[in-house]
Order: structure tokens, then C-alpha cells, then sequence
């Protein structure tokens, strides 16, 4: 909301719960518990932008779809399962209204700051709606013939000099492709996340007693491995104590990493690391290991999850 304010955005929130919508209503002009009022308040042609969990999408669109009119466009944002997006598309389409499915990732912070955005369906309602997710997306300062990592998004823009800014979005393909890109990302997430905490393992096994933060943070210099998680891995790896006493080793799963293993096997792919790394998640709730409380720490830095040790 703060930030579709700061971009000049006309903003309707809506929440059921009371503690999200007051906290909406410090910032945004209408803040309501109602489907027919968010429809209510929005001119037509409209734009709904859903951030519910997947299990709920349904639910809210019997609600919401009533209040809907023929050209106005619904964006699921949530995680939503792609096959269900591509449902979704064809069953508002019926009635005349636009479906956007949006693969979301950057977290809390990417959400005040600018998030990666991945993007199914009609190529001419991304097309009219790219304002909005370009406005929603981070924006990055590329410098050009570096031979420094940089984080590249698509349709950079030139300014002049050998810079550019790119930002964090893509239109990927018809219904259903952004919440498919979404899920892939999220396994891959599983494999990378899963790889670095069994390394931190390794090294606080050994006989160097190595400084786990002072690992983290040359792995984090110009390294191969150098990434946005291993930095995450250090800022978790310098609040705690090395032993990580304070962090639970049972690390929670969403249903992406299972959705990912599933497609795999659909499509004949074998994804045996992203696999491995899901069952990992199943059995740490009895199977306690250094392995698990590091994943946790890494949920902790870049999703704000509670991964606190009960």
C-alpha cells in the first residue's frame, strides 16, 4: 500500500481481519472490510490486485466476482498452484474480466522497496498494466561493461553515459506462466538455501573452528557463490551466536517446492537436489540438525518469518 501510495496510485485496501486494515488506514485514504466495498470504491474500469494464500483465492473471487464488472482485471499476486491460475483465467474470462497470474518475490522488503515480478496471461493487459508493475518493481542502476555482478532486470532504459535502469519484471507467457516461474524459482530457492546451510555444517564441524560470519562474509566478496542469500546468510550469521541456540532447526515448507517436484515428474525431468532438499524440510521437525537452523535463519532474514526456537 505505502508503496502504491508514493507512486501516486488511487489505493482502496481491503482486509478482513481488523489489526492489517487499521494498519491500512494509516496510510491509505480507504481502508474496508467489505469485497462490494473495494469494488464499491474503485472506478470501472478496475484493477484488483489479490494477496491472499492460495488455499483462499477461490473463496474470494465467488465473492468478489459479483461486484465485478465486463473489462475490469483481477491480479493474483499470492502463491497461487499455476494450474489453478490458468483456471481462474478462463472461468473470469467467461464473465468478461481480465486475470493477471504474478509471481512475487523480494519478501517484506521488496514489498516497501520494489519486488521481483514474474507475469502470466493476455499480453495486452500486461501491457496496459505494466505502469503498475514497473511502479511496483525494484529499479536497478546498471553499469555497463562491468565485470561486476549486478542484478539485471528486464527493459532497461538508457540515461545518458554508459549507465541504465532496468527493473525487476517480466511478462513471461499466457495464463498461468508467472505463478509456474514463480514456483521453479521457489524450488530453486529450496536447492541454493539447502546447499549453503549443509556447507555451514561442514564448516563448523571441522577441526579450523572457523568464524562462521567471517566465512560468510569473504564468500560474500567477489566470490562465485557471492548472492543475495549468502549476504542474507552473514546479516543472520552476525546477530546470533555461532551455535545458533536462539533458532529452530524445523524449517516450514510452502507448497511451491512440492508443486515444483510434482511438475518435474510430470514433464519427465528428474530434480533430484530440489527433491532432497524438500524432503529436508518434512523430516527436520524430528531429525534436529545445525542444517536446519541455518535454513531458518535464512527464512528469518529475507521473508521475516518467526523462526525463533520454541
Amino acid at each position: 500500500v505505502a508503496r502504491l501510495l508514493k507512486k501516486r496510485h488511487r489505493v482502496v485496501a481491503w482486509n478482513r481481519s481488523e489489526a492489517p486494515r487499521k494498519e491500512a488506514e494509516q496510510l491509505a485514504p480507504a481502508a474496508v472490510s467489505s469485497l462490494a466495498e473495494l469494488a464499491g470504491g474503485l472506478p470501472a474500469p478496475r484493477t484488483v490486485w489479490l494477496m491472499v494464500s492460495h488455499g483462499a483465492v477461490d473463496a474470494v473471487l465467488d465473492e468478489l466476482l459479483p461486484h465485478l464488472s465486463a473489462g475490469d482485471t483481477v491480479i493474483d499476486g499470492g502463491n497461487s498452484f499455476y494450474k489453478d491460475s490458468i483456471r481462474r483465467a478462463k472461468r473470469l474470462g467467461a464473465a468478461g474480466v481480465h486475470f493477471l497470474d504474478v509471481g512475487v518475490s523480494g519478501g517484506p522488503a521488496g514489498a516497501r522497496n520494489g519486488a521481483c515480478l514474474m507475469i502470466g496471461g493476455e499480453r495486452a493487459i500486461f501491457e496496459k498494466h505494466e505502469p503498475l508493475f514497473r511502479d511496483l518493481s525494484a529499479e536497478i542502476l546498471v553499469r555497463q561493461h562491468s565485470n561486476i555482478l549486478q542484478n539485471v532486470g528486464m527493459l532497461s532504459k538508457e540515461r545518458g553515459g554508459e549507465t541504465a535502469y532496468a527493473y525487476a519484471y517480466a511478462y513471461l507467457g499466457e495464463s498461468g506462466a508467472g505463478h509456474f516461474a514463480k514456483m521453479v524459482h521457489n524450488g530453486i530457492e529450496y536447492g541454493m538455501m539447502q546447499s549453503l546451510a549443509e556447507g555451514m555444517a561442514v564448516l563448523k564441524a571441522s577441526p579450523f573452528h572457523f568464524d562462521l560470519n567471517e566465512v560468510a562474509r569473504i564468500y560474500n566478496n567477489r566470490s562465485v557463490i557471492e548472492s543475495r542469500l549468502v549476504g542474507w546468510l552473514q546479516s543472520g550469521l552476525q546477530k546470533h551466536e555461532t551455535d545458533l541456540k536462539d533458532i529452530s532447526p524445523t524449517v516450514a515448507h510452502t507448497g511451491e517446492g512440492q508443486w515444483t517436484v510434482e511438475a518435474a515428474k510430470e514433464l519427465g525431468v528428474s530434480v533430484p537436489i530440489i527433491e532432497a532438499s524438500l524432503q529436508f524440510r518434512k523430516d527436520s521437525a524430528t531429525h534436529r540438525s545445525f542444517i536446519g537452523k541455518i535454513l531458518s535463519l535464512l527464512r528469518g532474514e529475507f521473508g521475516g518469518h518467526e523462526v525463533g526456537e520454541k
